[in-house]
């Protein structure tokens, strides 16, 4: 552990200073790190803390995958500002596009490639970037006029990615203005895979890997909606990471155990949308990520201490849920990263001694328990990193570029 720290640790040698700034762009979220690179000094990774149209005080660290076209093909609405022009998007016949990395929504607005809509994207993030650094930064203007062209961007993109999608990310940067077409700036230009870049992380966070030993490590990104399994051998001093298995991937992600509970909220007399709706978020904000024991009942806040209807266990504004039923909300997520784990473990061409569960679904204490007891009696050490439920894969892409100035 310590020669890898050691590595993300050392001072910058290089004769210039550079800004590092690496682009998370999911399915759903998306988020940016940045790192100043300044010569004698240790490299600090930061976040992209605050963006426009979040509603929260002090902004967060995600923004949605989203952006709102008009019917010229030109986005007037991107992120967490989506959220708050709902009602003119209506009136004017905007056209919403999300989950669009996967082709999922076509036609795009006036024959608009998704390229073009990765490009926008890019832009947006490489805007706010700017903003936050010149306003969070002390004399954060004079160091982005500095700094403005030695900006290295990395991108994250899927594993199971080939070199024509690997192309499109270029292709869209240019588009979107962050760099020329020129051999120059496609050296500043940088790519790693998205599992790569959370096993940087995740070795940075105290994943127990010994120096000198190949060992076989799995990194379980449990996401909103997917759930992404890549498995690694992992060689330290020097450096050496390979893949062992294919890529696993399922759909049930967090946001399935929201779905499977709000199916479960009907039926009382506070049973209108608008309340089930409320539910839902109580469930989802704070119930699920609470549960810990199916053997004492959950609660979900959604009323006033008028309200009740003890037939469906709602009394002063909480409806009470059986533990062993919110239990139940879990099993198939747990059933399926399981099934995927073995299907790698099956394949890896090593054995898997390391297990790192990380991203939204790392914050359960319930799965983390579940999971704990499953891999320890298989004799495979489990952990999850610290700052699990941030933003470790741009995180990671940083010190990925942070880990290529000091490659032997």
């Amino acid at each position: 552990m310590t020669a890898m720290l050691s590595r993300y640790e050392q001072p910058y040698f290089g004769l210039h200073p550079k800004l590092v700034l690496a682009f998370d762009i999911g399915i759903t979220h998306s988020s940016v790190s940045y790192c100043m690179l300044t010569p004698g000094k240790v490299p600090i990774i930061c976040s992209v803390n605050r963006y426009p149209g979040q509603e929260c005080i002090g902004g967060d660290s995600k923004i949605p995958s989203l952006l709102y076209y008009n019917t010229s093909g030109i986005a007037c609405a991107i992120g967490a500002e989506t959220m708050h022009v709902i009602e003119r998007a209506e009136e004017e016949g905007w056209v919403k596009l999300e989950w669009w990395k996967l082709h999922l929504y076509p036609p795009l607005p006036r024959g608009k490639h998704v390229i073009e809509v990765l490009g926008d994207f890019m832009q947006y993030l490489l805007r706010c970037a700017r903003t936050y650094i010149e306003e969070s930064v002390p004399n954060g203007n004079g160091l982005w006029g500095l700094l403005e062209n030695r900006i290295e961007f990395v991108f994250t993109y899927p594993n199971g990615w080939g070199d024509p999608q690997q192309r499109q990310f270029w292709i869209a940067a240019v588009l979107g203005g962050l760099v020329s077409n020129t051999a120059e700036d496609m050296t500043r230009f940088h790519l790693v895979t998205e599992g790569e870049a959370r096993l940087h992380h995740c070795i940075h966070h105290n994943t127990p890997i010994v120096a000198s030993d190949s060992q076989g490590i799995v990194i379980i990104d449990a996401g909103n909606w997917t759930i992404d399994l890549n498995a690694y051998s992992v060689t330290l001093s020097p450096l050496l990471i390979e893949e062992i298995a294919p890529a696993e991937c399922r759909l049930q992600g967090y946001g399935f155990v929201t779905r499977r509970a709000r199916e479960k909220l009907s039926g009382s007399r506070f049973g209108t949308p608008e309340i089930i709706e409320q539910m839902t978020d109580a469930f989802d904000n704070t119930t699920k990520f609470r549960f810990c024991n199916p053997e004492d009942p959950s609660y979900i806040k959604f009323g006033t201490m008028r309200d009740k209807d003890p037939q469906f266990n709602i009394r002063s504004g909480q409806l009470k849920l059986n533990g062993q039923d919110v239990a139940e909300l879990f099993e198939p997520s747990i059933t399926s990263i399981i099934e995927a784990f073995e299907t790698q473990r099956m394949n890896a061409s090593i054995p898997i001694t390391i297990v790192s569960f990380m991203e939204d679904f790392a914050a359960s204490d319930w799965m983390f328990a579940k999971f704990q007891e499953y891999f320890h009696s298989l004799g495979i050490a489990f952990s999850r990193p610290d700052n699990h439920c941030n933003k470790a894969v741009a995180d990671g892409a940083v010190l990925y570029y942070i880990e290529q100035l000091v490659a032997p």
